[in-house]
Parts: C-alpha cells; structure tokens; sequence
C-alpha cells in the first residue's frame, strides 16, 4: 500500500491531517483483542501510527502503543 503522506501529495488529500485531528478518538479496530482501539499519534512524517487498545465487550485492553500504517488507520476511522 502506497504511504498516506505520499497519496496526499499525489492526489491531494489531506488524509494525514485528519488523522491528527483525530488522535484521542476511539474507533473499531479488527487488529485489536477488544475489537476497539484509541489513536495516540500520528509520526511526524505522517506514515505510521501509535494505537492503543481500550477495554472494550467485556475483554480489557492488553495491548498499548503499537506501531500501525497510517493507511490503516485511516481507514478504520473514516471509511
């Protein structure tokens, strides 16, 4: 998959920027043992993120600060 930072130059979106708006925001996350997930932030480069876990249909949050595709991110918040 392409790098969020670079689509944005391509086609002009502003995907990453979004993303920064939206650290702090829960969003469902199939990647994440509760299926739920909070955004902490977005590398400076715009291409990775930091997610945590948060407890979430009666399981509690085991994983913190792991290392995502910003691509994927974005997807699991806003598509």
């Amino acid at each position: 998959m392409i790098a969020l930072s670079i689509q944005d130059e391509f086609d002009g979106s502003n995907k990453v920027q979004e993303l920064r708006e939206a650290i702090g925001k829960e969003f469902s996350d199939n990647y994440s043992s509760t299926l739920r997930g909070r955004l902490v932030s977005v590398s400076a480069d715009g291409n990775h993120c930091i997610v945590d876990e948060v407890d979430a249909y009666g399981k509690k949050a085991k994983e913190f600060g792991k290392r995502r595709p910003s691509w994927l991110i974005w997807n699991m918040i806003y598509f």
